[in-house]
């Protein structure tokens, strides 16, 4: 005989969305599943604890911010258990933080005295996203450093690994000296990113502790590293990004996008990156001299490329102005649309909100006496001028008057003019347009180091072969070739008149 049929069918869980919540006070039950959590402590009164953060994502795979203030964590911290889902009912969605994001989600959950917090018996019923991360290029976290506004993710080959207490660490290039006590809880590394960019990386505390662990644990070699919720800073005139309270660390087949990257790469890591099928990524920057990145221009395929150059800066271009009007949107330079009006070609739409920062033409020369015309924009600019290109603005036209801008335009200010003798390392950056430029001018990417000592450079002729070797990577079709950089004085004098002109 078949069964009866149970007169009472199970109960089935119902909630609401985050998005359908009206008001700022939310009655009802909302399904999240918690991703992360860490404390978080004031370090200006001694690391007193403020409350304990939290990352969720809700049943509509938005990442969630929660906030738990100290007086309420031990009502929660028992059943606090990562990537577990709850029923949530009973708090306060208010406007999200204007600092330290790591949601894009327009509201944040704040608990209260009431909140509600159940675990969810049977969690693989429901179709919530384990993870959810936002990651960034090079050139997104180079644009917010020091705004501590957001923090995003970054995934890269890793390339450098420098610490204390590391198993095998690699020496490929000298960390910075950071003046602190935390220099033993800290390690250095370089990811190359998928933009062909390779970003600088500090670990601290914990954070450097779970890496060095994950280490040195590892049967093989890490390739592949995903770090989480990290703050963009500048380190002198290096940009870099530090871990932060709320930093994770994904390696190679953690999860699906750390075996995306690896795929990506190649088997094992072993296939060095690149850009796309037509382009070309220089795959180790090394250091070359000026003379060397004009033969690069004259003899190889248009291609992006980046190298380290040394150069003392001994003039600026005044003629080119030290500062453009950018979109707000896009950092493009903006047009004029018509004498009352402003119009961005890359957005296509008109932008009335522009943005003052910083683009200046210096020259250089090398040691060998070769000169150049370098770019710098705006996050160099603030950092050498230490202050915002508006604020320069201001201060001028305070001082001559607003019916004087073309004068303050074509007039170096004050606060650069320091750099003037300066010997510094950069980082430069060819585009296809250098291949086809009639008056040549190479962008600067970042300042490595700046008013560095020349005379503990060695000269070409006494330099070690291969010293000023660069290898490229070229994409085109399925081959690959190096170009290899030569220094004779006959290749040199040869080439001489093939040189892209300088505009003086």
């Amino acid at each position: 005989m078949a069964p009866e049929p149970s007169p009472h069918p199970p109960k089935t869980l119902t909630f609401n969305i985050l998005d359908e919540i009206d008001g700022d006070y939310c009655h009802e039950e909302v399904l999240v599943r918690l991703i992360h959590f860490w404390e978080a402590r004031n370090f200006k009164k001694g690391d007193a604890l403020i409350g304990l953060e939290l990352l969720l994502i809700d049943s509509e795979s938005n990442g969630v911010y929660g906030f738990i203030p100290a007086t309420r964590i031990s009502s929660y911290e028992k059943t606090l258990k990562p990537n577990s889902i709850y029923k949530l009912s009973k708090f306060l969605s208010t406007p999200s933080k204007k600092l330290y994001k790591v949601s894009d989600y327009k509201k944040d959950i704040y608990f209260t005295m009431k909140t509600t917090m159940t675990p969810v018996p049977d969690p693989v019923a429901h179709n919530i996203e384990e993870h959810k991360f936002r990651l960034r290029s090079f050139k997104d976290l180079a644009a917010i450093a020091y705004t501590n506004t957001q923090l995003f993710d970054v995934i890269g080959q890793i390339q450098l690994i420098t610490g204390a207490n590391l198993h095998s660490p690699t020496t490929m290039e000298k960390t910075p000296e950071v003046e602190s006590s935390r220099l033993k809880d800290r390690v250095f590394l370089h990811l190359q990113m998928k933009d062909g960019e390779t970003i600088r990386i500090y670990l601290w505390g914990s954070i450097a502790g779970k890496f060095r662990a994950r280490w040195n644990q590892a049967e093989t070699k890490l390739v592949v590293l995903l770090i989480t919720t990290v703050n963009p800073k500048t380190n002198g005139s290096a940009f870099s990004v530090s871990s932060t309270s709320a930093t994770r660390l994904f390696c190679d087949s953690d999860i699906a996008e750390t075996k995306q990257f690896m795929s990506w790469l190649g088997e094992a890591g072993t296939t060095l990156p690149t850009i796309t099928s037509s382009s070309s990524a220089i795959t180790k920057l090394e250091t070359v001299t000026i003379n060397e990145i004009y033969q690069f221009l004259q003899n190889e395929n248009p291609q992006e490329a980046s190298f380290h150059v040394i150069a003392k800066i001994f003039e600026f271009v005044e003629p080119s102005g030290w500062y453009y009007i950018s979109c707000n949107t896009c950092n493009n330079k903006l047009g004029k649309n018509n004498p009352t009006s402003m119009f961005c070609e890359n957005c296509n739409k008109e932008n009335n909100v522009g943005l003052i920062r910083y683009r200046f033409e210096i020259k250089v020369c090398d040691k060998n006496k070769d000169e150049a015309i370098f770019v710098v924009f705006d996050e160099d600019g603030m950092n050498l001028a230490g202050k915002r290109a508006a604020a320069v603005i201001n201060e001028a036209t305070e001082s001559v008057g607003q019916d004087e801008w073309q004068g303050i335009y074509k007039t170096t200010p004050e606060c650069l003019k320091h750099i003037i003798g300066y010997t510094c390392k950069f980082q430069v950056k060819l585009t296809t347009y250098n291949f086809r430029a009639t008056r040549q001018t190479i962008t600067v990417s970042r300042f490595v180091e700046t008013n560095i000592d020349l005379q503990k450079i060695p000269t070409l002729e006494n330099s070690n072969p291969g010293d000023n070797e660069c290898v490229v990577v070229a994409t085109i079709g399925d081959t690959k070739k190096k170009l290899e950089s030569t220094n004779s004085d006959n290749f040199a004098k040869e080439k001489k008149d093939k040189r892209p002109r300088l505009d003086n």
